[in-house]
């Protein structure tokens, strides 16, 4: 209440509230509840495929629900092929006539999902089948190439084939750090850059 007021309105959002522990889901919901806090939005996303009647998110939102506040649920799903043609052509700086045959491939391979779909395309420009040519001053794309082209049906799936991309002491590095967890100084991850077994 300190900060929100109606001159300057305060917005917060959470993502991956699936893995929220119990205390952070309480301070939600008390900021939620708390008459005195006005001027105030929460938004709020989560997997529903990882949140089912039992999990402590879903007894939250009916608590918050419960003391008189409205709680609007917005599912986002896979994005229509005319909306990934319009991402395209907007971040490519190409008409959307250009970009379609490109779309209309990307959103067959991901189905429309946006992080396989933002992947998919970072990975065509690492791979060189999407590129940026000078001499005509426009991205162009290797179509054929792109058809030929794998994705994975899942982010795990996904996500461990881009990591198969990074250097190897990329990848120790990453494994060292899932390691540690969450939270540690950078210095260890230096000191073990120096050790041997690094390298191997």
């Amino acid at each position: 209440s300190a900060i929100a007021c109606r001159a300057h309105p305060l917005i917060l959002f959470l993502d991956d509230l699936q893995w929220a522990d119990e205390i952070t889901l309480d301070v939600i919901r008390m900021m939620m509840t708390d008459p005195d806090i006005r001027h105030f939005l929460f938004l709020g996303c989560y997997r529903d495929s990882e949140v089912n009647i039992s999990h402590p998110l879903t007894a939250k939102l009916k608590a918050i629900q419960e003391q008189g506040i409205n709680v609007v649920t917005i599912k986002v799903g896979p994005i229509e092929k005319k909306c990934v043609n319009t991402l395209l052509s907007e971040a490519l700086c190409m008409p959307p006539s250009l970009c379609r045959p490109l779309s209309d491939v990307v959103h067959s391979k991901t189905g429309g999902i946006i992080l396989f779909v933002l992947r998919f395309l970072a990975s065509l420009n690492d791979d060189g089948d999407l590129w940026f040519s000078m001499s005509s001053r426009r991205w162009m794309y290797n179509l054929e190439e792109i058809r030929q082209k794998e994705i994975h049906g899942d982010v795990v799936s996904h996500m461990t084939e881009h990591m198969k991309s990074l250097s190897k002491k990329m990848r120790m590095g990453l494994k060292f750090a899932a390691c540690l967890g969450p939270n540690f100084d950078a210095t260890v991850l230096e000191r073990v850059k120096k050790d041997d077994e690094f390298e191997g």
